[in-house]
């Protein structure tokens, strides 16, 4: 990677003049949810969430106010797609009840998300033809949680896939939108049951 930024500030000092970028695109909706704005502005701030002001509770519950895309529920758990994916196919794990922290779960609960996760890493794995993931959560605002509803993060890595908007604008371009995705995971999901 450094060798990539070498050679992209090397190309900068020789056309100062030179645009950045040919084309741009624009994310307003990330913008949007940061600040509680346009499609968002009721979206209730980390601090004010509660089980009665939750947007992991309102996809659950059907709000049709909170978008969402969600590829399957069970009796305890709802897997469904991030709004904001780090990666095309970037999806999320929750339990049905209200439970702000992974600690404060019922051993039972706990013992059941792991092989919710476990199957969520065999869909990603099996819809996006990938052989490497992430997985994990932010617990808490200073670890980067914004939603105050426990939730685990599958997001599926492949090769290649930094470039130079990620490098240079730290911005990560979707190449598959979370429509498509969604369909992409329900004919897999068949496929793994």
């Amino acid at each position: 990677m450094r060798v990539l930024i070498e050679k992209h500030y090397t190309h900068i000092v020789n056309d100062p003049d030179g645009p950045l970028f040919k084309d741009a695109f624009l994310v307003e909706h990330k913008y949007d949810y940061i600040k509680k704005e346009g499609k968002y502005k009721n979206a209730t701030r980390y601090e004010e969430q509660n089980e009665r002001k939750c947007t992991i509770c309102s996809i659950v519950q059907g709000d049709k106010n909170v978008p969402s895309y969600e590829i399957y529920r069970n009796e305890n758990f709802i897997v469904f797609l991030n709004l904001f994916p780090y990666t095309s196919g970037h999806l999320l794990i929750s339990p049905l009840q209200h439970f702000e922290e992974y600690e404060t779960m019922p051993d039972g609960l706990i013992a059941e998300f792991g092989k919710e996760v476990k199957r969520a890493i065999n869909l990603v794995k099996n819809a996006t033809r990938t052989n490497s993931v992430n997985v994990g959560w932010n617990q808490g605002p200073n670890a980067g949680g914004s939603i105050k509803h426990f939730h685990a993060h599958v997001v599926p890595r492949f090769p290649r896939e930094m470039n130079f908007i990620e490098i240079i604008a730290h911005s990560r371009p979707m190449i598959v939108s979370l429509e498509k995705m969604q369909e992409i995971y329900k004919k897999a999901l068949e496929d793994i049951k």
